[in-house]
């Protein structure tokens, strides 16, 4: 007897069409992208996809405030939490690391959106970004406080780390589909590289270099 196929749940379709646009919008970019290969991969119609989304900057958008809320989250709790400034900005740097490993489209479609100078960032969606930078600022501003870090403006440390873990990933995607890896294409796993930026910022922040 042949075993009967679950139906969908109207959760199952949009999830779908979800990972779909993800990979579409990394692939290829918001205006390269097509919304019928995005149906024909998540197996629904485009009646379904505007249903859920409105539209393809709907879904797009979706796609950037997704990351932004689920790191958001988390890096408000650690701030807010029990803990060392050190210990919190370790834990906030492995929670980006791990958040952007869960998703390997975000780091080509933030790149790409920032190299065009940012056209599909609205007010909400730069609010959910705000967000992730206002948690590692309180951070670093409690090092200073408790006298772990030196007077290091919190902004320009967050932008010296958030690039570097774009570009870890973004260089994933091309190691993929290399059959080399060597030189600056040698493969790197990712618990050593959340290692390393750990260190490196500890050493950047630390109010006393030589210790």
């Amino acid at each position: 007897m042949q075993k009967r196929t679950k139906p969908r749940t109207r959760r199952d379709s949009q999830t779908a069409i979800f990972r779909a646009a993800a990979n579409e919008f990394a692939e290829r970019g918001y205006q390269a992208a097509g919304v019928d290969r995005i149906a024909d991969h998540a197996k629904v119609n485009k009646a379904m996809l505007y249903y859920h989304y409105g539209s393809k900057l709907g879904l797009y958008v979706e796609v950037l405030r997704d990351m932004f809320r689920a790191v958001g989250l988390r890096a408000r709790a650690l701030a807010d939490g029990h803990g060392t400034a050190p210990e919190k900005l370790d834990a906030w740097i492995a929670t980006i690391v791990e958040e952007a490993s869960a998703r390997p489209w975000f780091p080509p479609i933030m790149l790409r959106e920032l190299a065009s100078g940012g056209p599909h960032f609205d007010p909400e969606t730069l609010g959910t970004m705000n967000a992730v930078y206002s948690a590692v600022r309180d951070v670093i501003v409690q090092g200073q406080k408790e006298g772990a870090f030196r007077d290091a403006d919190p902004l320009l440390t967050h932008l010296t780390i958030m690039p570097a873990i774009l570009m870890f990933f973004a260089r994933r995607r091309v190691l993929a589909r290399r059959k080399t890896a060597q030189g600056v294409f040698a493969p790197l796993q990712i618990d050593e590289f959340v290692r390393h930026m750990q260190e490196s910022v500890r050493r950047m922040l630390r109010k006393d270099p030589g210790l």
